[in-house]
């Protein structure tokens, strides 16, 4: 096993030392744990009907769009913070009026859209342009009271990972059903695991490219250096300790992995990156995910967890424009393409 990177342990030490912790109101509703737990049965695939474009301008070779929707995912549990989705669409303007778009899910506590932004003007010298989604809690939509991204209770973690992974569905239908020829998904550590769930949810061909990726959130929570991160005494109040509550995270939290649903209907469109020295992403997470994707790619990258985003730049993006090249172009007609207001 490759020690872990200089790096990630010095971000986690101040990780854990500034970061509020996780989870200090507890579980939160029996009742949603044991439907957020159950998995997507009976998972209707969500259609926007209500995107609202509006253009922000021009950065360079690209053209930003900010747009919005009602989230068409759990609205009846969602803080009414979280219900209006936003993101931002960059497109590469000398790649005609529909390009090929990667989806870019948040890594955690990645707010606001800045850090994904450095992928996306890269992928646009390739003609590929980026959705930035930005995650129900995080940013502008983070409920009254929530401190910073630590999510105060299991199930608002559960409600987060659900809903941002069928936002994400829905965004990759609605760019085919506007004129995108390929679309794809991906995302760094948690968006890479959200991102997995989202490609085995997505009934079309899409590229699938999670970096640095678990498929769930548990060993981050309870195996990783983030494990101080959750209020262990909060959560041991009523199940019998720190230990017996960290028994039942593990348990919840891996309800709610990638592996639970039908692998993918053709793996070798989806290419896995992983960090050699990753200390918050456990090497067995990521094999775990490959093995459910039989025929799926796994590449490595030199560095940690926090260094290998930034110094395995070119070969994250190398990977996703390798995944797109494994998908054919879908065009749906005319008559199907939803009209969204500008």
């Amino acid at each position: 096993m490759n020690r872990m990177h200089w790096l990630d342990a010095l971000a986690a030490r101040l990780t854990v030392r500034r970061q509020p912790r996780f989870f200090e109101d507890g579980w939160g509703s029996n009742a949603l744990l044991e439907k957020l737990t159950r998995g997507p049965q009976g998972f209707a695939f969500p259609e926007l009907s209500e995107v609202t474009l509006r253009h922000m301008g021009r950065e360079g070779r690209l053209s930003v769009l900010e747009g919005r929707f009602p989230s068409p995912a759990a609205v009846g549990s969602l803080p009414a913070a979280c219900q209006q989705a936003r993101f931002q669409l960059l497109l590469p303007q000398d790649a005609g009026p529909r390009p090929p778009v990667c989806v870019f899910l948040a890594a955690s506590g990645d707010e606001g859209f800045g850090v994904r932004r450095f992928l996306a003007r890269e992928l646009a010298r390739h003609g590929v342009g980026a959705l930035l989604l930005e995650n129900p809690y995080y940013g502008s939509r983070r409920p009254p009271g929530q401190k910073g991204h630590a999510v105060r209770t299991v199930a608002d973690l559960l409600l987060m990972f659900r809903a941002t992974a069928v936002e994400a569905t829905a965004l990759l239908g609605w760019l085919l059903a506007t004129g995108h020829p390929k679309v794809g998904i991906s995302g760094y550590s948690m968006g890479g695991s959200i991102a997995a769930y989202a490609a085995a949810m997505f009934p079309l061909p899409a590229a699938v490219i999670p970096l640095a990726a678990s498929p769930s959130s548990a060993p981050v929570f309870t195996e990783g250096v983030l494990s101080a991160l959750p209020d262990w005494e909060a959560l041991g109040r009523t199940t019998g300790g720190p230990e017996a509550a960290r028994q039942r995270l593990a348990e919840l939290l891996s309800a709610a992995s990638t592996t639970v649903l039908p692998p993918l209907s053709n793996p070798r469109r989806a290419i896995l990156v992983a960090a050699r020295r990753d200390g918050f992403v456990p090497s067995s997470a990521t094999l775990r995910l490959l093995q459910h994707w039989r025929g799926a790619e796994l590449r490595y990258v030199p560095g940690g967890h926090v260094s290998a985003f930034f110094t395995g730049r070119a070969a994250i993006i190398q990977a996703i424009l390798d995944a797109f090249s494994r998908i054919e172009p879908l065009q749906l007609p005319p008559e199907e393409r939803p009209a969204d207001r500008t």
